[in-house]
């Protein structure tokens, strides 16, 4: 399949409630903007100037554990915390607050500087991923939390603080925008259907002739049909599950290495360590009946075109709401499949 068969279509995407442009010929625009560089593998298995490894003091002055396998604390410099401030005064409409309490938690993968996720070993890889559930049942069983998320930033290019590979876990006391609308999403499709989206999406004869990139007896990778960004996969369950706590060791297993399987046929198809957004999306944990509905699934969002163009959101995906994607989703699924990593 070549990229531009649907040169410009709309597309509905189920989750998020709102319409992707597919405009395949966009890609194709002469180019004279900024370029992005390939980020260098590093050979330093251990950085003693690196806030993240083992032993070394970090920059509030406390120092890490001589720690071997995965690590996780509390964020020195958190965007949410158990001590925000509670609001003291009413405001007009148009000056409303709200307390921004939460917690944030550093996830590292491995004491090694040097093995991101796609090059862990895998005994060291399920460990990072059963680091992903404890903490996820560490903060979704605090009383006041109402929604967990375990994500990764990997890459400068999408705002990476620290080379060391690690993610992160925040745990707040409110459902974020987007979980909401999916929520709704996925309730009201099985309201209406008397089955799970997710599950009905992946099983659709297009998603598996055309979509999928891998499957295995559990998860399937696939290309989402409206995907908003060049080569974003999703790692769908083959059953309903609502987040990590649901799985079975077997099932977490699978999870992990599917998933580095796709980090790999990334860093294939691109020729580079690839900036990635991966986003751990669950079922909100406060309590609603409708939660059940959500499928636990994985995002991932390399913000890349080409080896070294970057997708940008401008100005009319900011002013509209609708991202528009220059790559044909079933041309960056076949893409992908294509990216074969080695044995």
């Amino acid at each position: 399949m070549e990229n531009g068969i649907n040169n410009w279509q709309r597309r509905w995407h189920p989750l998020l409630q709102q319409w992707v442009l597919i405009a395949a010929t966009s890609g194709n625009r002469p180019w004279s903007g900024a370029m992005a560089q390939a980020t260098l593998e590093t050979e330093l298995e251990h950085d003693p100037d690196c806030y993240l490894c083992p032993s070394v003091s970090r920059a509030n002055g406390n120092k890490n554990p001589d720690y071997t396998g995965t690590h996780s604390f509390d964020n020195d410099y958190p965007s949410l915390s158990p001590l925000a401030p509670a609001n003291t005064s009413e405001q007009p409409e148009f000056l409303t607050t709200a307390q921004a309490n939460g917690r944030c938690r550093v996830l590292c993968w491995s004491e090694r500087h040097d093995l991101r996720l796609a090059s862990l070993p895998e005994k060291a890889l399920i460990a990072a991923f059963e680091l992903c559930r404890d903490e996820y049942q560490l903060l979704s069983s605090a009383k006041d939390a109402q929604y967990v998320v375990i994500f990764e930033n990997k890459g400068k290019e999408v705002g990476m603080s620290n080379s060391h590979p690690h993610g992160q876990a925040y745990a707040v006391p409110f459902v974020p925008d987007t979980t909401l609308r999916m929520r709704s999403a996925q309730h009201h499709y099985f309201a209406d259907h008397g089955s799970h989206l997710m599950q009905d999406m992946l099983e659709h004869e297009h998603t598996q002739s055309e979509l999928v990139v891998t499957q295995n007896d559990y998860w399937s990778c696939l290309v989402p049909f409206a995907a908003r960004f060049p080569f974003e996969t999703w790692v769908v369950p083959r059953r309903h599950v609502n987040s990590l706590l649901d799985l079975t060791a077997i099932e977490l297993k699978h999870l992990a290495l599917l998933y580095q399987e796709q980090l790999q046929r990334y860093d294939i198809l691109f020729d580079r360590i690839t900036p990635n957004l991966t986003m751990f999306h669950s079922g909100p944990c406060d309590g609603d009946p409708t939660s059940t509905s959500s499928c636990f699934h994985i995002a991932m969002q390399p913000p890349l075109l080409t080896p070294t163009r970057l997708k940008y959101l401008a100005g009319w995906e900011s002013s509209a709401g609708n991202i528009t994607n220059p790559v044909q989703p079933e041309f960056a699924a076949s893409q992908l499949r294509s990216a074969l990593p080695s044995d």
